[in-house]
């Protein structure tokens, strides 16, 4: 009985992960953007990509929107997108509202995205080459400086 007990619980937790492996990358995953339709954030990377996990019970991550958008402003050559994390979408459109963000915003409820890239807090921002690869992961909040620092020296050149 226990070991039927043990494959039990391999399988349960086996069927309980992200789902990345079996369905492509994360980066194929569908998200509901904030403004109306979907996206993946696969169809940003016609250029470099600054994903940033967040939600609007986080302190950090409100905090650190501005400056986001501030080098988003500044760089058009990458791409920025923001998904809040088992958030509403009422939560989240009011947090970018709040902060003045105009990039790409969309919904992870249950965090599923989030999960398959194993993000560990609030807030995480991947900095994703435009081969889909993560070449930093930061969780935390970040300064519009640090922010730069980490597109020229992960992603490309300064310009």
């Amino acid at each position: 009985m226990a070991p039927a007990t043990a494959m039990l619980i391999v399988m349960v937790a086996g069927s309980c992960a992200s789902g990345a492996g079996d369905d492509g990358s994360p980066a194929d995953m569908e998200f509901e953007l904030l403004d109306g339709g979907t996206a993946t954030v696969g169809a940003f990377l016609d250029r470099p990509v600054v994903l940033n996990f967040f939600a609007s019970w986080c302190a950090p991550c409100k905090a650190e929107m501005p400056a986001l958008e501030a080098v988003h402003q500044q760089r058009p050559d990458v791409a920025f997108v923001g998904l809040a994390a088992n958030d509403t979408r009422t939560r989240a459109q009011e947090i970018v509202a709040d902060t003045g963000v105009t990039y790409a915003t969309g919904l992870d409820p249950g965090a599923a995205i989030g999960n398959a890239f194993e993000i560990l807090g609030m807030p995480t921002t991947l900095f994703i080459t435009t081969a889909g690869e993560i070449a930093y992961q930061h969780t935390g909040g970040l300064t519009t400086d640090q922010i730069t620092r980490h597109i020229n020296t992960h992603l490309m050149t300064p310009i």
